[in-house]
This record gives structure tokens, sequence and C-alpha cells, in this order.
């Protein structure tokens, strides 16, 4: 009778229940707690070794030597430094390769003691990382230098621009083991593709035309004026402030009413300046088939240069470059990205690939004074062409092209911002205030583009 009241007190006493299931479950989530642990210390360690990886491939591409038994060792010896000592015995390099390309790869592999994961038979955590780096030779680069040449960099921003432009071109041509080359595009208004591909196929551009007819027309000569005095006027060139002078006169005496006539002549002539296509191809680089308008009798900045690796020919071009016109930093970018394409309208950029890197450098010292009116560009939407630059550059950084601004002292907030969102990254985009740092600016673009960087 006894023993059938405890066992009924037994099955109808729930907090002695929930105790027994509660030991019992704290069994697994007390497993689970320590296996978390042990992970979360492995995930540490592992970062702790993907860097001393990292810094290992990094030294021997950057280590000048060419053997790939060098190169390990130098790898092997950074790494060993950069894991402490208990980590270090437990690793072991799985593979190391110089590839054609230039690229050092390096796999790592080890067992980590564990501590909790112990009860569960797991002695240790299996940890394996890779890390691959470029060598600066190796690859071929691709820069597409697309430089203002506006009326507002006339005098010193222009020659300190060519000083700084002749000193890039230097540092890439004294890379013997380097594979470069450098289109020069100089923009303003428009872009002059250069008159000897009038006939290309992706060129739609009238034919050069004379006529003369004779004019006649009637004036009356001015025999007499008084009350002349010079006037100042004055006005804007690319935003920036000029002055002129006149003559004004409170009275004129005039002749008798003569007929005069003459022959005139009219020349249609087309320099090389190319304008835009309709929207949205304005900003692309897609249909070749669809031509680009060439513009009659108009002017426009000097030729740009394809990619080269003739340096005497990069060097001719900077020197002739001219400042003057109004400012469409669009049709630069356009262009700049054209001569790296592979495609229409060129043919020596690169088919894009990991092996090819291809680099735009833009430099501007003033906001859009112009917009498109397609094709040619005489709007005054300066707003509207600085979302047309962000455009075209978001277009051209999908196609994996890096590029840097440089801006000058460039006056409008609008333009700025655009500098900074047309760089592919926050430090691509370089302010200045002062001409005379572009050398420094172009120096350390230099250095980004020639440095040994991680690839994996």
């Amino acid at each position: 009778m006894g023993r059938t009241v405890m066992l009924k007190t037994f099955a109808t006493n729930r907090s002695g229940n929930f105790g027994m299931i509660a030991a019992l479950l704290s069994i697994p989530l007390f497993g689970a707690a320590a296996l978390a642990v042990d992970y979360v210390n492995a995930a540490g360690q592992r970062s702790d070794i993907q860097n001393a990886v990292d810094a290992a491939v990094l030294a021997a591409a950057s280590s000048g030597k060419s053997a790939e038994s060098d190169l390990r060792a130098v790898a092997e010896e950074v790494l060993l430094a950069n894991v402490d000592a208990d980590t270090r015995d437990e690793l072991k390099i799985t593979g190391f390769d110089l590839n054609a390309e230039g690229q050092v790869t390096m796999s790592v592999s080890g067992q980590l003691p564990s501590t909790f994961a112990r009860i569960f038979k797991l002695d240790v955590l299996e940890v394996a990382v890779s890390a691959q780096a470029q060598r600066p030779g190796g690859q071929s680069v691709e820069i597409a230098l697309v430089l203002d040449n506006t009326y507002s960099m006339v005098g010193q921003k222009l020659s300190d621009l060519k000083t700084a432009t002749n000193a890039l071109i230097k540092t890439f041509e004294v890379e013997q083991d380097l594979d470069v080359k450098i289109a020069l595009v100089p923009f303003s208004r428009y872009v002059n593709v250069g008159t000897q591909n009038r006939d290309a196929s992706w060129l739609d551009v009238d034919p050069d035309s004379s006529s003369t007819e004779n004019v006649c027309y009637k004036r009356k000569p001015v025999t007499g004026k008084s009350g002349c005095r010079t006037e100042t006027t004055t006005g804007t060139n690319d935003g920036v402030p000029t002055t002129r002078t006149r003559e004004v006169c409170t009275s004129y005496t005039y002749g008798p009413e003569e007929t005069v006539c003459s022959d005139r002549t009219t020349n249609i002539r087309w320099y090389g300046c190319v304008g835009s296509r309709d929207a949205p191809l304005d900003v692309t680089d897609t249909r070749p088939d669809r031509r680009i308008p060439g513009l009659m009798n108009q002017r426009c900045s000097t030729p740009l240069l394809t990619l080269t690796d003739n340096y005497t020919a990069i060097r001719k071009a900077v020197t002739d470059m001219n400042a003057q016109y109004d400012t469409y930093i669009p049709a630069g970018i356009m262009w700049g990205w054209r001569v790296l394409s592979p495609q229409a309208p060129f043919s020596e950029g690169k088919a894009y690939s990991r092996n090819v890197r291809k680099f735009m450098i833009v430099m501007t010292d003033g906001s859009n004074t112009l917009s498109p009116s397609y094709p040619h560009h005489n709007g005054k939407d300066g707003t509207y062409a600085d979302r047309l630059m962000t455009r075209a550059c978001d277009n051209a950084k999908a196609e994996s092209i890096e590029i840097f601004t440089v801006g000058v002292d460039v006056p409008n907030a609008s333009t700025r911002d655009g500098l900074v969102a047309c760089a592919s990254k926050a430090k691509n985009a370089v302010a200045i205030t002062d001409s005379s740092k572009l050398d420094e600016v172009f120096q350390n673009i230099a250095g980004e583009i020639l440095s040994v960087r991680l690839t994996m």
C-alpha cells in the first residue's frame, strides 16, 4: 500500500520531472556550447593564419627574386615570423606556385588543438587557407590618361600638367619587365579622334565641301565720329572671368548709301571632332554599329593617341596639348574608355581578363560648363552633365576598369562629388588646390598601379 502511494506521488510530482528532464537536456546543450567555444577560437586562429599567409605571398611577390625556390623561402620565413610558436608547429605548407602570369600562390593547412571538444573525441580542428599575390611584372597594363585641355587650364596649370604627365610616363618607361601601353585623351567640349579616321566604319562624317557665291549688300560708310571712349566689358570663358575693351562713341556721321558686292566662299570641313550618340548610348561602349557623329566646322582639342608603348609618340602628344574651349568631362571619360576597350572603335586594347589591368586617370580643373544637345554639346545644364559623368564611370568600372580622378581646385560641388563617385574607391579620388602638386599625385597613382596586391 505504501509503495503504491509513493509511485503515484512520484508520477504526479511535476517539479521533480522537470528537474530530471532539465538535467538530461543540459548534456547536449553543454556539448553544443563547448563546441561553439572551440569553433570561435578556431575561427580567430584561422584569421590570424590567413593574415600571415597574405603577408607571406606579398613579401615573396615584392622580393625581386625570380626563382620559385627563392620565393618560397621568403614566403616561409615571413609566414613563420607571423604566427605564434604553438601554431607554427601545427602548420604545413601544402602548395606553393609561381605561374606564367607572375602570380605567387601559397596554401597552408594545419590542425588546431581543441579544448572542450575533446569530450566528444575531437582532439583537433582542421584549418586550410590560401593566398595569391600578383608580382609587378607578368601582366599587361593599359592606362588611359584623360586630361583637361580647356581654357581654364591655360598658363601654369597646363605647364604643370605636362610636367606631371611626362614624369608619370617616365615611371612606366623604365619598368622593363612590365608590359605597359598608354593612351592620351585630351578633352575640352569635344574630343578629337583624328582626321585619319574619317572613313572608319564607326564614324558618321559628311564629306568636306566648298561653295562660292557673289553676295551684294547695301551699307552707309562711317565718315566721322565723336564722343568716343574705350569701354571695358566682362564675361567668362570656360568659367574663367575675362575682360575685353571696345570703342563706344556718342555720335556717328555716315556717308551716302552704297552697294558692295564680293565673292564669299563657304567651307565645310571636318577637323576630327566628334559629338555624342543619342542617350543612353552616349555613356555606353555598346552597339558599335551605331556610328559616332563627326561634327563639321567644329574645333576642339588636339587629337587623342591610342594605346601605344612608343614613349616618344606619347611625349609628343603631351607637348602638343593646348588649352582652349569649354568643359564637357563625359566626352573625355567615354573616349578614355573606348581606347581601353577591345572592341571598335579602336583595336589596341586587349580583351578584358584577369591578366590585363586597365586604368583610367581623369584630371580636370573645372566644372562641366556644357551639356549635350545631341550630337553637339551646346547645353548649359551642368548638373545633367555631372550625372552623365558618373554614369559613364559606372559603366566603365563594370568592365573592371580602375578609375583614378584628380580635381584641381574644382569650383562646383556637384562636379567635385561626381569625381569622387567616378573613382573606383575613395582613395582613388584626389582633390588638390594647387596644380604644382600634380607631379606628386601622378607619382602616387603610378605607385598604386605598380604595387604588389593580393588577387585571392
